[in-house]
């Protein structure tokens, strides 16, 4: 007697190795069909072009660079009202703390302030101004400053 399997024209049933193999291959093609087109959104056609002409490792490089964060901006303290804030309140020191209060970083926004003002002008994340890079102080220091919040430095003498 002849098996189902040994008939003319029957492929056999694949074994589990073959059914993870099959599996494995469908997940990368998908991630593929997603990641790609997404990779690739704000690129021209030559730009995709260029890459799609790099061999494998190459690629992988390209994706990994442009999964890496980038650096910090290049930082330079604004002047005027804001560098004489500074030097009053901190004496230019971004990590300055106040020993009887919650004040801190270079401009001493208190916690509360900082938090408030902070979310307001975009860059929530920071619960204590020393906390905050330089240039995110700077930022919101900025906005307070244009958004009528001057006034929280009404003693400095500036």
């Amino acid at each position: 007697m002849v098996k189902p399997t040994q008939q003319r024209g029957l492929v056999p049933y694949p074994d589990q190795e073959t059914i993870n193999m099959i599996r494995t291959t469908r997940t990368v093609a998908v991630l593929f069909a997603v990641t790609i087109p997404l990779l690739f959104a704000a690129c021209t056609d030559e730009q995709v072009a260029q890459f799609q002409a790099l061999d494998a490792p190459s690629q992988a490089a390209v994706i990994a660079a442009l999964q890496t964060p980038p650096e910090p901006p290049a930082h330079t303290p604004p002047g005027g009202f804001l560098a004489c804030v500074r030097r009053h309140e901190s004496g230019g020191n971004y990590q300055a703390e106040n020993p009887t209060s919650t004040a801190s970083g270079a401009y001493q926004w208190l916690d509360s302030s900082w938090r408030s003002v902070s979310r307001m002008a975009g860059y929530s994340g920071w619960g204590h101004a020393a906390d905050a890079p330089p240039h995110i102080q700077d930022a919101v220091s900025i906005w307070a400053v244009n958004n009528g919040y001057r006034s929280a430095w009404n003693g400095t003498g500036c």
